[in-house]
């Protein structure tokens, strides 16, 4: 069963005396981030592409470099440090593939209306926590799976997205100040999100633990 508010509660007690790096995380990867978005902003339409691309692919790494700390933190009482981050970046190149076939379909799925684009980013969430915890998987076979994962939870995963409304709205109120905690607070709470929604597609048969080696690739395309 999907229970949200154990994975948030697990998140909190997770974070209690290690939330100095995830903070300082934040604002690393927030800079980066920026930095890098930056540079999309040009009336060039060729430059504004190119630009897009290295956008997607930052993004993706460092994404999945973010997974990887979180499940870490999910799964032992250690505190955390940049030599966990850097470990997650060996794997920047499915994390920036990754964030380009994400981004692709879900805008596809959007060109329909904004409600199948949704419905499909909630279907492909799971995938960098996929990728970020078995690399050797690829991007088709982290959508694939994430798909199956998914099914039958994305109206939770909707809800449980909108339960951080009301901390968002704290958080500007505090000029910004508050997202430094509320993002790993998010983060960690998703990262207890995968490790239950894959326990339970395993346990149900909707995939296996074999369906994490290596993907040869062969099967159809995600839709």
């Amino acid at each position: 069963m999907f229970d949200r508010v154990l994975y948030k509660k697990t998140a909190r007690q997770q974070l209690k005396g290690r939330w100095g790096f995830p903070v300082l995380l934040g604002i690393v990867t927030g800079i980066l981030a920026a930095l890098v978005g930056g540079g999309s902003q040009t009336a060039d339409s060729s430059l504004s592409l190119l630009f897009l691309l290295i956008e997607l692919g930052v993004t993706g790494a460092l994404l999945i470099a973010t997974c990887y700390v979180y499940l870490h933190m999910a799964q032992t009482t250690r505190k955390a440090d940049f030599s966990l981050f850097f470990a997650g970046l060996e794997g920047w190149l499915q994390g920036a593939l990754g964030m380009m076939w994400y981004w692709l379909w879900v805008f596809l799925w959007s060109l329909l209306f904004v409600i199948p684009g949704i419905i499909k980013a909630l279907s492909y969430s799971q995938m960098f926590y996929i990728l970020a915890e078995n690399p050797a998987v690829g991007v088709r076979k982290a959508m694939r799976m994430s798909k199956v994962i998914t099914q039958g939870y994305k109206g939770d995963l909707f809800v449980m997205g909108l339960s951080f409304f009301g901390w968002g709205f704290l958080c500007v109120l505090s000029c910004g100040i508050g997202f430094l905690w509320l993002f790993p607070y998010i983060n960690m709470s998703a990262a207890n999100t995968y490790a239950a929604l894959k326990n339970m597609a395993i346990m149900t048969n909707k995939i296996t633990p074999a369906d994490f080696a290596p993907a040869e690739d062969t099967q159809g395309d995600v839709q």
